[in-house]
This record gives C-alpha cells, sequence and structure tokens, in this order.
C-alpha cells in the first residue's frame, strides 16, 4: 500500500521561515538607524573633524585658539606658534567619545553646577561657517566621577563622561610644540659642536660618520646617532621667555652662549643652530637661533653635548663589517702571503703557503678576533719617518674585501699594517686610508698571527684517506 506525503506542513514551514526572514532584513536597517539614532543623542558634541576649521579653549588658564590647515593645527592666540599635534589628537578624541551620563534639562541654578559661568568653554569652529557648537563644562558630579557640561545650544544641562574634565588643563604651554628642534637623526649629513673644550666636526658621507675637526678619523657611528636622538627628543620643561631681550640672553648664559649645535639634514636649503646656556636645578637653557622664545630643557643632555672626542671616534680597527668579509690577503715578514676566500657553500679556501678548505668556525674565530680589535691610545699626528716605517716593513699586512650589500651598494675594502710590538709591548696599527695610528698591545698580534698558522695547518694537513669498501662475500 502506496502512503502519499501531506505537503501541507512542509509548505506550512517554509513559509514561517520566508517571514521571518523578511522581517529579519526589514527590521535591521530599522536597528542600526535607532542604534546611531541613539548614539547620536549620547553623544556630548557632534562634529566631524572633515567640516573644522578651528577650535578654541577658554579656561582659568587663559584662552588658546587653533586653527587648522590640512589635517594639521596651529596655535595663532595668544600668539604665533607650532601645535603638539598629539595634545591637539587628545583633546578631539576626548570630545568625539565623551557620552552624556544623566540630563539634567534646562536648570536655571547654574552657579551650583560650575556654570555661571563655565570652568572651560570649547568652541569648535566650522569650515561652513554655520552656528559654532559651544561646550561648557562645569565642577564634577558629586557621583559618578562625571562632570557638569552645558551642551551646545546652551539650554540643556547634562552630566558628562569624566574625560571631558582633562579639558579644564588644557593651556597654552600643554597645546604648544615643545620639541627644541624637529629634525630627522638618520637624515642628518653635517655636525657641529662648539664646546668650551674646543670644536668638532661631524660629516656623514656614504660610508658612515666621520670627524673632520680636529682630527679626520672615523667616528664611532652609534654613539653621534645616540647623540642626535638625544637632541631630537629634548622637549621644553618651561618656557622661560617668551620673546627674550638682550637682558634675558644674558640673564640665561645665552649670549655669550656656553656651547651650540649646528645641524644640516638632506633636504635643508641651510643649518639650523641651537645655542645652549647655563644649567640650574636641573635646567639647562636653549634656544633655536631665529626664534624668539628661550625654552629649558632637562639638564641631563649637557652631559651628552659635552661628549669626548676619545668617545666620539671609532675605536674599532676593522672598519668592515666582519660578517661581509669575503677576502682576507695576510702578508706576514718572513712568511709566504696567504689569501682566504669565502666559498659560497660556506667555508673557507687557502692559498699562498698551501692550499686547501679551512672549517667555517675556524675562519669565524679569525673573523671574531679582527672585530675585537680595539685602540688602547691614538696617535693623531704621527712624524712621517714613523708612518713611512710602518707601510715598509710591517709585522703583518692586512688587505680586507667586504662583499657589496643588497641595496646595490659598493663593495668596500680596508688596508692595515700592523708594527711589531715596541720594548713597551706596544703595536702601532695604520689604516692607510687615515692619518692617526691606534695602539694596540702584543696579545692580539699574537692572536692574529696564531690563527693564521692555525689556518695554514688546517688546510694542508693530510686528510684521512677514505677506508676501502670490502669485496662482498662469494656465494656458496
Amino acid at each position: 500500500m502506496t502512503h502519499r506525503l501531506n505537503p501541507g506542513p512542509i509548505v506550512a514551514l517554509l513559509l514561517l521561515a520566508g517571514l521571518g526572514g523578511w522581517v529579519l532584513l526589514k527590521e535591521r536597517p530599522a536597528d542600526e538607524a535607532r542604534r546611531k539614532e541613539s548614539e547620536g543623542k549620547d553623544r556630548l558634541v557632534a562634529f566631524e573633524r572633515s567640516g573644522l576649521k578651528g577650535l578654541r579653549i577658554e579656561n582659568e588658564h587663559g584662552a588658546v585658539r587653533l586653527e587648522k590647515s590640512a589635517d594639521s593645527f596651529t596655535i595663532v592666540e595668544p600668539l604665533r606658534t607650532a601645535a603638539d599635534q598629539a595634545a591637539v589628537e587628545a583633546v578631539l578624541s576626548t570630545l568625539e567619545t565623551a557620552r552624556i551620563e544623566r540630563r539634567l534639562g534646562a536648570a536655571t541654578d547654574r552657579k551650583s553646577y560650575g556654570l555661571d559661568p563655565p570652568r572651560t568653554i570649547v568652541t569648535l569652529e566650522l569650515a561652513s561657517g554655520g552656528v559654532a557648537p559651544v561646550l561648557g563644562v562645569g565642577d564634577g558630579a558629586p557621583v559618578g566621577g562625571g562632570f557638569f557640561v552645558s551642551l551646545p545650544g546652551g539650554q540643556e544641562i547634562a552630566v558628562a563622561s569624566a574625560g571631558v574634565g582633562d579639558l579644564a588643563k588644557q593651556d597654552l604651554f600643554a597645546l604648544r610644540d615643545k620639541a627644541l628642534l624637529a629634525f630627522d637623526p638618520w637624515k642628518v649629513k653635517r655636525l657641529r659642536m662648539k664646546r668650551s673644550s674646543g670644536t668638532v666636526l661631524l660629516e656623514k658621507p656614504a660610508d658612515g660618520w666621520k670627524i673632520q675637526e680636529p682630527v679626520e678619523t672615523p667616528a664611532d657611528g652609534p654613539t653621534v646617532t645616540d647623540l642626535l636622538s638625544a637632541l631630537e627628543r629634548l622637549r621644553a620643561s618651561t618656557v622661560a621667555a617668551e620673546k627674550a631681550s638682550g637682558k634675558d640672553l644674558r640673564r640665561f648664559a645665552l649670549e655669550p652662549d656656553a656651547a651650540e649645535v649646528t645641524l644640516l639634514q638632506e633636504g635643508w636649503d641651510a643649518d639650523k643652530t641651537v645655542v645652549f646656556g647655563k644649567t640650574a636645578n636641573g635646567k639647562l637653557y636653549a634656544r633655536v637661533l631665529g626664534r624668539d622664545p628661550v625654552l629649558s630643557v632637562p639638564g641631563d643632555f649637557w652631559e651628552k653635548l659635552n661628549t669626548k672626542i676619545p668617545d666620539l671616534r671609532r675605536k674599532e680597527v676593522l672598519g668592515l663589517s666582519q660578517y661581509r668579509l669575503d677576502t682576507i690577503t695576510a702578508a706576514r715578514a718572513g712568511k709566504p702571503t696567504l689569501v682566504l676566500t669565502r666559498q659560497k657553500e660556506g667555508g673557507w679556501s687557502l692559498s699562498g703557503p698551501g692550499s686547501g678548505i679551512v672549517k667555517a668556525d675556524s675562519a669565524d674565530l679569525l673573523l671574531r678576533h679582527l672585530g675585537a680589535l680595539k685602540a688602547q691610545s691614538f696617535e693623531d699626528r704621527p712624524d712621517e719617518s714613523l708612518r713611512g716605517a710602518l707601510a715598509r716593513s710591517p709585522a703583518l699586512e692586512l688587505t680586507l674585501h667586504e662583499e657589496a650589500d643588497t641595496s646595490g651598494g659598493k663593495a668596500r675594502s680596508q688596508h692595515l699594517v700592523f708594527g711589531a710590538p715596541d720594548r713597551a709591548g706596544r703595536v702601532r696599527v695604520r689604516d692607510m686610508a687615515w692619518r692617526p695610528i691606534a695602539i694596540l698591545g702584543s696579545s692580539e698580534l699574537q692572536t692574529l698571527q696564531g690563527d693564521f698558522d692555525s689556518l695554514i695547518k688546517e688546510a694542508t694537513e693530510p686528510k684521512p684517506a677514505a677506508s676501502p669498501t670490502p669485496a662482498p662475500s662469494p656465494t656458496p
């Protein structure tokens, strides 16, 4: 007997599902609209950043007005100066995120809320020229940590979220740019420092920082970069004088000054100079030439400013990267010249007094010793006779080649000559590209000589013969 399937329940289920989906689709936009309307009602000040022309904040500290140009703000009242964009961003974020927690209606006794007059008044100037929204902020609410506010339009009073209380702290100093000098430490190509101990001039050609005055010698790149970074990070603690007079400059020891720093950065048309004056109570007074204000900055920068020449110069004898050396030629007094060449598979080949392959670990030991060579002192103006004697009869002469970097830069090389230890056990090392002579201890030279002897022995010693493969046993 065949049973027929009744389609009624199935059709009913399909219709019910379809109806539910239709209701859901219809209600979703309405829910979204209601959510946005609710958020709009709770928002303290309705505005779009793209529509802002300016911003004015008035409180017990006075009034500050900012104007917007493109995406940045400039302070125009009470004086024209650069604004701290991060501080302005914090103000705008506060206004965007602050919410109405309770509406109190049109209260008549505004004085009891700190709103007659408001403790803080924020005016948003619109590019459209329409009515500028004005927000008044009064006293803190006794419960909940919020603040009493008069909403734009001036009729309604409400309690707003606690963040609006920060608007009372905004003043000229909080909103102005407090950087002493804006620059990029990595783009500086010349640095001159005038101190009581003398003038130091550093320049940065393509191959790294060099000291040009008072002696021509390689500079210690990390130390110079650290000094520049410390200067870039300097922020004003106070404005000691807004428009400094001659009397002010003399009072802060800025005319004549105690020290000067002059920078030239890629893309600048001219140098920029910062002068530094006296230190007092942990503050160092400074001024950018061509600008009016005298600022106080943290006094610990004075130590950086007076970094000594021995700390600014490079003390490492190796001027190349030990990790990118690909050829090392060593000529030793009374011994054949040897050449080490890095192989693509990672090892090194040796030629000269013998030929063969040396392990990467063995060559790495030599590279580490080369990289660890540091001058104990320098002879900055050696006699020509001494320089010539080192070049004519060195105990060790090294020619080092570095592979080019991946950015397409030129391969670099370095030529070093080591003298024999003198009676005091000192070894003079001359980099043929520079006038100064570095002084090492005799142990460093002995270590290098021992490394080369070990590499020669490893490359030339007989390799154990491979064991013969046994013949297969005869099948019985």
